[in-house]
This record gives C-alpha cells, structure tokens and sequence, in this order.
C-alpha cells in the first residue's frame, strides 16, 4: 500500500535532517578535538620552550660556578708567583683580579667571567671593595691573647688588647681566653667544660689554640649578630636591609653605619713564612751558639755585621732602654747554664771569633731585628775595650729601608718555621693597631692618615714601594726609636695567609656565583684551606662595582 504523498514527503524530510543534524555533530566534535589537540601541542610547545630555557639557565648557572672555582685556582697561582716576586700587588690589582674572562664567547650575553673582590672595611687602606686579597695579618690573632695575661698574670691585659673590637666585653674576651687556655679555672664571666657539657646540645672547651675563626660562635656570650655583625651579605656595605632596625634580617641598630662583626677583626690564620725564599733557614740572631751565629752572618754578610752582631748578644745595647733590651728565652737561658758549666768543669775550651771571647754566655737576646738601629754595644775585643756603632743608622732614612729589608729576608729572631700573630701596619684597620701593646691612638690615627687613597688603578705605587717594611714607621716620622723597638715583635707588612671572595658573572644579565676562600701561602704549593658558597646570601656587589668604577 503506498502512502499518501504528504505522508511519504514529510517522512524523507525527517531523514534529511537527521542526516543534517549528523554532519553538524560530526563537525563541531571534528572542531573540538582540533583545538584540543592545537592546545595540547602549544602547552607542550611551551613546556618544552620552558624546559629548554631551564636547561639554558642550569648552563648558565653551571658556567658562573665554574668561572668562579677558576678563579680561586687562579688566585692560588698569582700567590705562589709572589715567592719569586715579593713586588707583586695583591692588594689591589684591577689589571690582574678584575674581570677575567673564561674564554670567548660571540655576544656578550654569553660572555662569562670571574673578578676577585675584597670587601672593605672601615679604618683600613679603603671602605671600597677592592680588586685583590686581603691578607690575615690585618687582623688580630686571637690566639696571641694568652701572651697578655702570661705577661702580667692579669686579664685586664688582655681585655685592653681587644678593647677597641666593636661589642667585644671582658665577660666575652674571658670566656674566650678559657676557651684557649689548658685548664679548668674559669675567669670571671667565662666558662670552662663544666659549662659547655651542660648545654642542651653539649661540647667541649677545645683548651688549646682555635684551629678555626669560626670556633669563636661556641665560645660563650658570642652571638651569630656579634660574629657577623650587621654585614648580612659580607660585602662589606650597608646596603637597605642592614639600615631598616627589625624589618628585615639582619637585625641592626638604623645607626646608618654598618657595624662588622667580630671575623672582621679577629682570625686565626695570621701566618708568615720564617724561612728564605729557597726554603732554607734564616740566621737566628737569638741562636743559643753564638759562634755558630757569627759563622753564619760572616759568610752571608760581612766581618763587620758578624762582629757587631755577636757583640750585641754578649753585653747588650748599651743605649737601649729596660723595655727594648730583650732577654733570654727559657731555652736559651737552658743553653747559657750548660755551657756555663761545662765551662766551670773545664770541659769546654776557650772560644774566640774575630778577636770576641765568646767562652762566657751571652747577656742579651733580640726582641726583633729592629733592636740593631742605632744600637751601641761595648765589647772586649783582642784584650782591649771598644765601642762599637751599629752599621744600621735613623739618621739615613733611605738607606736604612733597604738594609732593613736585607735584614728581614735573610734575619730572624725565632726558631719556628712560621710566625704567627704579627699585624700588617699597612692593612689593619684602626681597632686592631690599637692590639698592640705601646700602640697609642694617636700613632694609629697616624697610620690610618698616611696610606695612600686607592682608586680605580691601584695603591700609589711610589708610596707602597717606601713602605715595604714596618721601618717606614720610623723614617717618616710616625714613631720615635724607642717606640718603634717596642712595637718591634708585632710589626710587619706581610703575610701569607689570604682571603678574598671570586665572584663567576656574565656580560649581561645572567646567575651569579659567589664564593668566599682562604689560602695558606705559607706552604709550597700554596693550599686552599677553605671554600665557602655564599650564591645564597646574594649578589653582594652590584655591576658598577664588578667593573672596576670604585669612585662609585
């Protein structure tokens, strides 16, 4: 039966639009999948854009480090070309420490290098970042501290000597002298083991001589403030967090002054060879053989320097003054007593050098080679009584500075192959001159007033040429004699222990790396005795710093 043509017609319309509906579904799911699909390859367009440019900045990141950990290698090299070159700038080279680049890259975003950078610090030769090292000797050895009290038996002594560190206290200075010394006792305010192993967390005093700076934060009283100080980054400069009171770590005073903290000033590290630079022994003026001495200097100077010398030793100077006359040490006062015996058992000949009998002990002993300026020794010489003027005279300040730096290459006081604890007159900063004993302050206002200005090409070169031993002191009128010897045992313009920090940095833009290290010169190779990251506390010295424009 067919169906009537209206039914037939509105039946094959209903198909035809279902069939409609069909492709409009179809086109609009086709649609949806393409976008998600478009989404799907743009988000991992974007994580692989993301992923590659991590990977560019872990490179990046890695190339910094490495041009950093360069640098301290390279720092360790120019400081054992110091042993061939005593004249060599390490103080404040831009030419040399500044801006050293790894290599050569095409475009200056890819450039990488390293600068060397020694923060300043106040009242030493500049407050600016410098382009160089800062030697330990410009601080105070804490170690030295027992000398004050076994001199005197008296720790005010050795509270004087560290006065003028900012924050130090006696209660402090004491506890750290307990932390130092071989017994039991506590001083008044400090602490022995009884109190360290009752602590929550407990330790021992180490009673013996700090090993490391650092050991100062488990001495009693010391705080991580007092360490540190205000200087949160170490670069030496008050930047806005370090100004702001308790708004921001670290913590401060908003005095406008950037207050250091006691690392700034204090260090264990203060070490100088006392050897030749071959590595041999220098000529001990105090050596208890004192014919072997005079053997010595006769062939390494002259008749004249031996005699005088030698003299020096068995009378003394007869122009010194109680404080300069140096006595005999414990050991060679052991070696006077033997060979006074044997003498008096006659089993020792008659001794004889040049004329001097040199059979009976000698009297006298050397503080510092600086005891042989202008000293008068009277001495029997062939039977007969001279009086002999020393070869090294005030009154020629230009030849004396030479002399005195033959001397002090090829002379020594002390038996050891290092000395420690000696102070950098031409680096320390006021508060650690005033250490020394009969350092006043009006001689460190004197000191800090006569360096020289350091800009963006270095130290005056004229002015650090004169300047090379302590004995510039003397010539230029900043001491008189006397002062001068007494000062004597703690003066030097050397040392070969550094610290500095190497910052790896890029042309433009980029991560930074920055470290801080230590090395000890005082040994052939020189040694890396230590390399800290401080990436973490910042950047520390902005561009205009890195490329060398200190007047900013």
């Amino acid at each position: 039966m067919r169906l009537p043509k209206h039914v037939s017609a509105a039946k094959n319309g209903m198909a035809l639009g279902s069939r409609r509906v069909r492709r409009g579904f179809v086109l609009l799911v086709v649609t949806v999948v393409v976008m998600l699909l478009s989404f799907g390859a743009y988000s991992y367009l974007t994580t692989m854009e993301t992923e590659h440019r991590a990977a560019g900045m872990f490179g990046r990141d890695v190339e910094a480090r490495l041009a950093a950990e360069s640098g301290v290698e390279y720092v360790a090299s120019v400081v054992a070309m110091r042993l061939s070159d005593s004249t060599l700038d390490l103080y404040h080279d831009p030419s040399r420490f500044y801006n050293h680049a790894m290599g050569e890259a095409e475009e200056a975003v890819g450039q990488v290098r390293f600068s060397v950078v020694t923060p300043g610090i106040a009242g030493s030769a500049d407050t600016l970042p410098r382009s160089g090292l800062l030697t330990e000797t410009a601080k105070f050895n804490i170690n030295r501290l027992l000398e004050f009290e076994n001199d005197t038996d008296d720790t005010s002594d050795a509270f004087t000597a560290v006065s003028f560190i900012p924050n130090m206290s006696e209660e402090i200075c004491n506890a750290i002298l307990d932390w130092i010394d071989s017994d039991e006792e506590p001083r008044t305010g400090g602490a022995e083991n009884a109190t360290y192993e009752n602590l929550a967390i407990p330790y021992s005093a180490r009673n013996a001589p700090m090993e490391s700076i650092d050991e100062l934060l488990q001495v009693q009283g010391v705080t991580p403030l007092l360490f540190y100080g205000e200087d949160g980054n170490r670069n030496g400069r008050l930047d806005p967090n370090e100004d702001d009171g308790a708004k921001s770590l670290p913590n401060d005073n908003e005095d406008g002054i950037l207050d250091l903290g006691f690392r700034d000033y204090l260090t264990v590290s203060s070490r100088e060879r006392n050897t030749l630079s071959t590595g041999d022994k220098k000529i001990n003026l105090n050596n208890g053989i004192v014919a072997e001495m005079h053997d010595f200097l006769a062939e390494s100077f002259d008749v004249e320097t031996a005699v005088f010398i030698t003299g020096y030793r068995m009378t003394g100077d007869q122009k010194a003054d109680s404080q300069a006359q140096g006595k005999l040490t414990i050991e060679q006062q052991q070696l006077v007593d033997w060979i006074a015996k044997n003498i008096s058992n006659g089993e020792l000949g008659k001794v004889t050098r040049n004329g001097l009998d040199l059979s009976e002990p000698p009297t006298a002993s050397f503080r510092s080679i600086y005891d042989l300026i202008d000293a008068e020794v009277q001495v029997e010489i062939n039977g007969a009584m001279q009086t002999l003027a020393s070869p090294w005279q005030s009154s020629d300040p230009a030849g004396l500075l030479e002399q005195m730096l033959i001397l002090e290459e090829n002379l020594t006081t002390l038996n050891d192959e290092y000395i420690d604890g000696r102070i950098n007159i031409n680096m320390a900063p006021r508060e650690v001159l005033l250490a020394m004993p009969d350092m006043t302050e009006s001689i460190a206002d004197a000191i800090i007033a006569a360096r020289p200005v350091t800009d963006a090409g270095g130290m005056s070169e004229q002015i650090m040429t004169t300047r090379r031993s302590p004995v510039w002191l003397l010539t230029e009128g900043i001491v008189d004699l006397p002062t001068f010897k007494r000062l004597g045992p703690w003066l030097t313009t050397s040392g070969d222990v550094f610290s500095f920090q190497v910052v790896g940095h890029f042309d433009q833009g980029g991560p930074t790396t920055r470290l801080e290290a230590l090395i000890d010169a005082s040994k052939t190779p020189p040694r890396i005795m230590f390399q800290r990251d401080l990436t973490e506390l910042g950047r520390g010295f902005e561009p205009s710093i890195l490329d060398g424009s200190l007047d900013q």
